[in-house]
């Protein structure tokens, strides 16, 4: 399914980079969203705060935003995980966090899930490169 709406996509760019783009900013989104409300550590048998839609609702914005991009994309994963990181940190760097916990999770898996998308990209543009070689 994702790969016939791909084929659709390419007949119009403009709307590519658009979805692309716009899962981008959902990305940017969760990662706000994550930092600032912290992951479950809601409720009355807990220290955190109250439970409310935004301590899970990151987790929708970041499938909405993967799955945008990825549909939308050129191929390349890196940016996904690079804006993850980008955003986490500056939202940290601005103040109020939710949980320590989780901006440590989120930097740590981010940082992990940004050294895979480059290897992965790399191996992708090396593969092509060794196609086009056997090619000729």
């Amino acid at each position: 399914m994702i790969t016939r709406l791909r084929q659709h996509l390419r007949r119009y760019p403009g709307a590519a980079r658009l979805l692309a783009v716009a899962g981008l900013l959902l990305i940017a989104s969760a990662a706000h969203t994550g930092v600032r409300s912290g992951l479950t550590a809601c409720g009355p048998q807990t220290a955190g705060p109250g439970c409310t839609a935004t301590n899970a609702g990151w987790v929708v914005l970041l499938v909405a935003g993967v799955l945008a991009a990825v549909v939308g994309g050129s191929g390349a994963v890196w940016p996904l995980p690079a804006v993850w990181l980008v955003v986490a940190l500056l939202t940290a760097a601005q103040g109020e966090v939710g949980s320590s916990g989780f901006l440590v999770g989120a930097l740590a898996l981010g940082t992990v899930a940004l050294g895979a998308a480059v290897w992965a990209d790399v191996a992708a543009a090396r593969a092509r490169a060794r196609r086009s070689r056997r090619e000729r």
